[in-house]
């Protein structure tokens, strides 16, 4: 659980940073300009994100959602849900060719190259990218905020050690720039709301991902206080040199460079890597959507919206974060609001379809570890769980294959069953028709689910004689006595593993 909900905090920082927040345009537009003020405003704005990171991860979680016209569906009524979705499309391509300019403004700040040149390079990385499945975006994408982070707290460290001056000296500067919004509260909520917008898609889409709502939610509450602390370190650390920093596209960088060119090379790499996460994740999602079922869309989609991106980003970066995130951040309220809504009153639904998918996941571990007792009685509460869950039928079993069985490959005091059915033998006719054979792949010697042949028997000589169970009740090694409180079977419905010497007594 903990690598899974790592991998997701991570994502989702790396969705929700990108070129405004780590080159510090956004931080010094909203909050800076605000004087000291503004780091106040910013402690509120990351305990919201916390709670947002929660809220669209489980409810993405929860309607296992491919896109997230999937969630606002279910929250919302259909003339809301389609105005949310026309504006989180209209997000996605706006933020998407901001990132476009901002990785031009990035690379012609640092090596002196043409805007052009950047905008380019990032458009051919978001396209090469794309074109991977959402796991993989969802690795990438998390596997480079960590440089961010590092970035951010080594430039925050050199900037409390040496200020451009007193506090009362920054405060007297900051009164001469021009914040994005007049008001601080207004520029507290307008923030919120466009952080979520930008990465509402992508965090919705990954929660979709992860089979259980609990974990998501973790994962986007982890995210949530991640973001919100180098929000407050930013911010802390462009306010004590705002004269350094407050003329230059790139404040972070800028500031960065400041302690050694070197150092300004290496954040230059890790800035232009964080445009990437966030072009990337909002491209991806908004060619998912425009794809909707029809998966042959997705590729033409990709390339038109980044091509259509590029053009755009001519425009320029500090136009373009200081006139269009306002608007954003403005319809951006209602759908952080809705958002939250919805999370709240589905909380109930969500904690026990959490409950639910636990205990599919040990009713499939049970069902696949060797000497671990699976009666027809296991078998029919799995029945009835799978039909009770929000995901249907082969979405379950897929989501939970690989996962599990890996999950007791790398336990040492449990072992695969050597043989595994053919089919999972649901006799209410659940499976009998399904297109495919979901067995375990290392049985079949490959990893893709094997067709079959609709009403064919699933369960022959060669799995009977191997010792495969028979759901029937009358296979040898479930004729133990399954109303009784043995101890091992009490054991595995938990989940916990015993020691070797107490599992090679439990059959």
């Amino acid at each position: 659980m903990l690598k899974r909900v790592i991998v997701i905090a991570l994502a989702y920082l790396g969705v929700v940073v990108g070129a405004g927040f780590s080159s510090g345009q956004e931080v010094l537009q909203y909050f800076v300009a605000h004087g000291s003020t503004g780091i106040i405003a910013v402690a509120i704005t990351a305990g919201f994100m916390a709670i947002i990171g929660v809220a669209a991860l489980q409810l993405g979680s929860y309607s296992g959602a491919k896109d997230h016209s999937t969630v606002f569906n279910q929250i919302a009524h259909p003339v809301i849900a389609r105005a949310l979705d026309v504006f989180i499309v209209f997000t996605l391509f706006s933020i998407g060719f901001v990132m476009i300019a901002g990785a031009g403004s990035n690379l012609n700040q640092q090596f002196g190259l043409p805007v052009w040149v950047g905008s380019a390079l990032m458009v051919v990385l978001v396209i090469v990218t794309g074109l991977l499945d959402v796991d993989k975006v969802t690795k990438i994408i998390g596997g480079l905020t960590p440089f961010m982070i590092l970035m951010i707290l080594s430039g925050a460290i050199y900037t409390f050690l040496n200020p451009d001056g007193t506090v009362d000296e920054m405060q007297l500067y900051s009164n001469t720039l021009e914040p994005a919004l007049s008001s601080l509260s207004l520029s507290t909520v307008n923030y919120i709301a466009l952080a979520f917008a930008t990465g509402a898609s992508m965090m919705i889409v990954m929660g979709g991902d992860m089979f259980n709502p609990k974990e998501a939610g973790v994962g986007g509450l982890v995210g949530g206080l991640m973001f919100g602390t180098l929000l407050v370190i930013a911010t802390m650390a462009l306010f004590l040199k705002l004269p350094s920093v407050a003329d230059s596209p790139m404040p972070t960088l800028a500031l960065v460079d400041s302690m050694h060119p070197t150092l300004g090379l290496l954040a230059a790499i890790v800035i232009y890597g964080m445009i990437y996460n966030t072009a990337v994740g909002m491209y991806y999602a908004l060619s998912k959507r425009a794809a909707g079922v029809r998966k042959s869309y997705f590729k033409p989609a990709l390339f038109g919206t980044v091509l259509i991106g590029f053009a755009l980003s001519f425009v320029g970066f500090e136009s373009l974060v200081g006139n269009l995130f306002p608007i954003i951040g403005y319809v951006g309220i209602a759908l952080t609001a809705l958002i939250i809504i919805g999370w709240f009153s589905s909380r109930e639904k969500i904690s026990e379809e959490a409950s639910r998918r636990e205990r599919i996941r040990q009713l499939f571990r049970r069902r696949w570890q060797k000497e671990v007792p699976y009666t027809p009685e296991h078998h029919e509460e799995l029945t009835e769980e799978i039909k009770s869950s929000t995901l249907n039928n082969r979405e379950v079993v897929g989501s939970l294959r690989d996962e599990v069985v890996a999950e007791i490959e790398a336990d040492p005091d449990a072992d695969l069953d050597p043989v595994l059915t053919a089919h999972y033998g649901y006799s209410d006719g659940e499976f009998e028709n399904d297109e495919f054979d979901f067995r375990h792949p290392t049985s079949l010697g490959n990893g893709d689910p094997q067709p079959f042949e609709p009403g064919t028997d699933l369960f022959d000589e060669a799995d009977e004689e191997a010792g495969s169970a028979d759901f029937e009740g009358d296979n040898e090694a479930g004729s133990a006595d399954f109303e009784g409180d043995n101890e091992a079977d009490e054991t595995a419905v938990e989940g916990e593993n015993s020691e070797p010497s107490e599992k090679s007594q439990q059959v």
